[in-house]
């Protein structure tokens, strides 16, 4: 290498450098930036928050009413899926419908509900009619582990949706 390569080489790192810092000092591009990201951020906080996860891991006494949440009651009106694991007794997810899929059963419908910070998906009966995504939805089942490994509940009772 010859010493004017060499210079040349110096002087076209130094320019890169100058491009890259000139591009970096542009604090009204970085304030925007950290605004536009504040924003985004503060809507998924918004989005995710309202709601509510409520869990009964097991069934209650029989004879203990006092103190028991008036949905408790939809929690034994089913049957309770025998391919899955089971986490609770009962559930009751209340949130913004994420986004639905249908299957792999033709009539089967799963809901991605978030509430409260949680992510649930919730298996509706067959054939039920599908929420939009966006809605807020309620309802009220077992808890169990979905095939992917997903907290599910098994919708007994759809409260609002």
């Amino acid at each position: 290498m010859t010493p004017v390569s060499r210079t040349r080489s110096g002087a076209a790192a130094r320019s890169t450098a100058a491009r890259v810092r000139v591009a970096l000092d542009r604090p009204r591009l970085w304030g925007a930036t950290a605004a536009l990201a504040a924003l985004v951020l503060c809507a998924l906080l918004l989005a995710a928050a309202p709601g509510s996860l409520q869990i009964i891991v097991h069934k209650p006494p029989t004879g203990a009413l006092a103190g028991r949440p008036g949905w408790e009651r939809w929690c034994s009106h089913g049957e309770v899926r025998l391919d899955r694991e089971r986490l609770a007794y009962c559930a009751r997810i209340d949130g913004r419908v994420v986004d639905s899929t249908h299957g792999p059963a033709r009539a089967e419908v799963h809901l991605a509900v978030v509430g409260d910070f949680h992510l649930v998906i919730v298996r509706l009966a067959d054939g039920s009619a599908t929420p939009s995504p966006g809605s807020r939805f309620t309802a009220v089942g077992p808890l169990v582990r979905a095939r992917d490994g997903q907290r599910e509940v098994q919708a007994f009772k759809v409260l609002r949706g």
